[in-house]
């Protein structure tokens, strides 16, 4: 038997041991409420997370995978893209696995360093930091319609980060080296990007620009109290929610003033970003399978993350199949490890989020 058909048949038999949970249809006045309802736990579960595929066509087992577990969302990276007609085919083909609530495409386009897409009409960060808040509005605004004309739904940008020195490893995809500076130039992106079909992120949560650690490698440490924090690197932050940002990004880095475990897998970064910022909308970790993350194995993440009160797993290079990971999940709830209600609670603003793009 094949990985695969493994992997499938471990997901389908968690499926079935959890099939006792699903939730009651009872009638709810919130349009959102009445969507949870109508979904079943296995649902809720797969929303909790988005994943990758391999190349420019998804292949039958992708479309079965897709089918089957009904993820949140899907990152498209560099193997992913192919000609414009060819990424636009994907797309559909994607949102094609699940008509009643189909999954996110998912893109890094920031421009310049980080780009997905030939053809973007807007300048890289940096260069944009020096720009009229008036100017990066009107360009972020460029950004957002061209990825419309490819149906993406979720562009993970703007950085937020601060390069504060020029070996910061955020130096060259950030608007700046000043708080001030960076949260100017975000809020205009943020303000430019909501006039857009396409939904945008703030990240690297809390701030990835003091770190010259590549977390695709390592895991950065960054020694900086949180009283500091509040009068530097949060500022940037700050701006995005204030500026109506739906959607935060939390980085891989540490703070051990602040929590031992990263910020991507932390309670106290999640508390930080919620009540002291007050962002409301939806919180995704960068990608789970990233080496800054290697003392954990893949179903530790899983839950680290979800306990921490992450609303969404980025899975882009994942350790294990990411069915395996929706099946653990579905094994805990099965065996009463874990509560459904809060299954349904996470997956909360993911499924609004879904809504309100198929609307």
């Amino acid at each position: 038997m094949s990985t695969e058909q493994v992997t499938r048949r471990h997901l389908l038999a968690a499926m079935t041991a959890a099939s006792a949970f699903r939730p009651m249809n009872t009638r709810a006045e919130d349009p959102l409420e009445q969507r949870l309802n109508t979904l079943s736990i296995e649902q809720l579960v797969g929303t909790l997370f988005v994943v990758p595929i391999l190349g420019t066509s998804l292949s039958p087992e992708e479309i079965l995978m897709l089918e089957t577990m009904q993820p949140g969302g899907v990152i498209l990276v560099s193997n992913n893209i192919g000609t414009d007609d060819e990424v636009r085919s994907l797309v559909a083909a994607i949102h094609a696995t699940n008509p009643t609530l189909p999954p996110l495409v998912c893109i890094d386009q920031e421009g310049g360093l980080v780009s997905r897409l030939p053809g973007d009409p807007a300048l890289d960060a940096p260069m944009l930091g020096t720009l009229a808040p008036e100017e990066i509005a009107r360009q972020s605004a460029l950004r957002g319609e061209f990825l419309a004309t490819f149906d993406i739904d979720v562009n993970f940008a703007p950085v937020a980060d601060i390069a504060w020195t020029p070996d910061s490893f955020m130096s060259g995809r950030a608007f700046g080296s000043t708080p001030e500076q960076v949260a100017v130039a975000v809020a205009a992106y943020t303000e430019g990007a909501n006039t857009t079909p396409v939904t945008h992120c703030a990240k690297h949560f809390p701030g990835h620009g003091r770190a010259v650690t590549d977390s695709h490698y390592a895991l950065p440490v960054v020694d900086l109290s949180a009283e500091d924090w509040s009068i530097t690197d949060a500022l940037p932050f700050a701006a995005a929610v204030d500026a109506g940002i739906p959607m935060v990004m939390l980085g891989h880095l540490q703070l051990p003033q602040w929590d031992d475990l990263p910020a991507s897998l932390s309670p106290e970064a999640v508390r930080m970003l919620r009540d002291d910022l007050g962002f409301d909308g939806l919180v995704i970790t960068d990608d789970l399978g990233m080496d800054a993350l290697a003392a954990y194995d893949a179903f530790t993440i899983t839950d680290l993350a979800l306990a921490a009160g992450v609303d969404t797993l980025l899975f882009a290079k994942p350790q294990v199949p990411v069915e395996q990971l929706a099946a653990h999940l579905l094994e805990r709830i099965s065996t009463g490890d874990l509560e459904p209600a809060a299954i349904r609670d996470l997956a909360r603003r993911m499924v609004a989020l879904r809504e309100a793009h198929r609307s």
